[in-house]
């Protein structure tokens, strides 16, 4: 069974998070051992989490200091919520399968290492094309050279699916609720050993590797904040305004490019971080208007801010969402305005946290399919989708919550009815689908006895030691204003040692506390396993 099979992989990386048990100290605290030098720090990490690293690295992109805390702590948000990103197995496992009826070879599992960078070769051979990258190569189990599909026997239409935060970990906890992709594991090519590939795990800078076939290294969207040009620190896709940051084309790209602008290329998605897996649409230079529209979360209604996409009018006016919000207002026998115990539905700012958006994203989607004339001829259409509320709610509840729960089932019921709309409208044989997440999700600190750190302590901190000096704390990078460094006399040595040298002592107002377990550390031990200058460490050899 895929399942079983993907629970013996996943045991080892669920054991890292379940090993600690907070307790006071009774004994002498321990004594303060001096911090590692840098080269010991990166060497002493497994080989993988550095080179997932180091994957996620830009020199002109990403923070001054990379980080790693040190398990059983993890970062939280800052604001309650549960980070994810990291370079750690519980994150970086993901299902990526390929699916097809009629088209796709049913090998069910393979268990051999591949990686998110291999999507996009794999689809352009798909296609009958060939898409180069140094990080990604196409998957032979799905299309080979030698048995590459004849021009007619091509897929018209390719739907790629991502379940945002929908990582091994999440669906290891809700084995019953994901019938649907079980069923297309085991009638398709499902790889069991699939990691993201590059840290920091999360949402912009997994959907470009996606759609890029690279990793951020070298397409440089390296986190959700990106440093440019003029030392500013921006939002990789400038909220929505442009998609300009992108080193490198995406697949779809260079497809609608071969066929003279004539493929149909979508995107429907809840954030413009999702742009990076359709590219700049009319922004670079040859390219066309793509149709792509993300949520106004505010308002709760479709919009595209760019003048280099469109925002198709079947998804702008998609009826049926207030029949969707009073079904699941009426699943629990009482129509009272909640979902469970939030009574959010007669909020429209809060509904696209709940499963009734995920039917109404789904028939906005097909919409758009059917009145653009996706799938309608011989050249392949690509249509790109993200479904957020996993990762929306796992945020708010944490990944063990019934919330979390309810999204995925919501969303796996979703999927199944596209493929039953493909199957009618495009034709058994003609269409594919590939199934992925882009990353996993954190458990609660306290229900695994870890610690959560606050960000904004470790900037507290950091700026009580030095000055003014840091833009942000991110889960494995930090962020520091260069005006700041030089009007304060600062270098990025001395904070990357500072953080070394940081204890847990320093992070809680508890100085009794202490971490047990096969990650047991106590107050004057060091919180992160890795603090060093993000220009060192490309230069560190193990």
């Amino acid at each position: 069974m895929i399942r079983a099979t993907r629970t013996r992989l996943l045991s080892a990386a669920a054991a890292v998070i379940a090993v600690a048990v907070v307790v006071p100290v009774v004994a002498a605290l321990s004594s303060r051992a001096e911090a590692p030098s840098f080269k010991e720090q990166a060497c002493s990490l497994p080989p993988a989490w550095l080179e997932r690293t180091l994957e996620g690295y830009s020199p002109d992109r990403s923070g001054q200091i990379q980080l790693l805390p040190r398990t059983p702590a993890y970062f939280s948000s800052g604001a309650g919520g549960w980070s994810h990103s990291g370079p750690w197995p519980y994150l970086q496992d993901v299902p990526i399968v390929f699916y097809g009826p009629g088209l796709i070879p049913a090998r069910g599992a393979i268990e051999r290492p591949v990686t998110m960078a291999d999507i996009a070769p794999t689809l352009a051979r798909l296609m009958g094309g060939s898409f180069a990258t140094p990080d990604g190569k196409p998957l032979p189990e799905v299309a080979t050279v030698e048995g590459s599909l004849r021009p007619a026997d091509r897929p018209k239409l390719i739907v790629t699916v991502v379940y945002d935060g929908g990582g091994w970990n999440v669906l290891n906890q809700w084995p019953g609720d994901w019938p649907v992709l079980k069923m297309m594991m085991e009638e398709g090519t499902a790889f069991t050993d699939a990691t993201v590939g590059s840290s920091p795990s999360v949402t912009p800078s997994v959907h470009t590797t996606l759609g890029t076939g690279v990793f951020p290294a070298r397409h440089g969207i390296t986190d959700i904040p990106v440093f440019v040009e003029d030392g500013a620190v921006v939002d990789a896709f400038l909220g929505g305004e442009s998609s300009r940051l992108m080193k490198v084309p995406a697949l779809a790209e260079r497809w609608d490019e071969a066929n003279a602008n004539r493929a149909n290329i979508g995107m429907v998605g809840y954030e413009p971080w999702h742009l990076g897996m359709i590219g700049q649409g009319a922004e670079k230079p040859g390219g066309d208007k793509d149709d792509a529209v993300w949520l106004d979360i505010d308002t709760n209604e479709w919009i595209s801010d760019s003048d280099s996409y469109t925002l198709p009018d079947a998804v702008a006016s998609a009826p049926g969402l207030e029949a969707d919000v009073a079904a699941l207002d009426a699943a629990d026998g009482e129509r009272d305005g909640a979902w469970g115990e939030h009574a959010i539905l007669e909020d429209p700012a809060r509904l696209e946290e709940t499963p009734a958006f995920i039917a109404y994203h789904t028939r906005a989607m097909l919409d758009l399919i059917e009145a653009e004339g996706y799938g309608d001829d011989s050249i392949t259409d690509l249509m790109f989708t993200n479904y957020k509320q996993i990762d929306r709610v796992g945020h708010y509840f944490n990944m063990a919550s019934d919330e979390v729960r309810d999204s995925l089932a919501a969303t796996d019921e979703q999927v199944g009815v596209i493929i039953d709309t493909l199957n009618r409208e495009v034709g058994r044989g003609e269409w594919a689908m590939v199934l992925t997440a882009d990353h996993g999700q954190q458990p609660d600190a306290g229900a695994v006895n870890g610690y959560g750190i606050d960000p904004l302590e470790v900037v507290e901190d950091i700026d009580d030691r030095f000055g003014p000096i840091t833009k942000q704390v991110r889960p494995t990078q930090v962020f520091l204003y260069p005006d700041a460094l030089e009007e304060q006399e600062v270098e990025v040595d001395e904070v990357a040692r500072f953080l070394s040298d940081y204890r847990l002592a320093d992070s809680t107002i508890r100085p009794d506390t202490r971490l047990g377990g096969a990650g047991a550390f106590g107050p004057q031990d060091r919180i992160f396993d890795l603090a060093v200058p993000s220009k060192v460490l490309p230069t560190i050899r193990c």
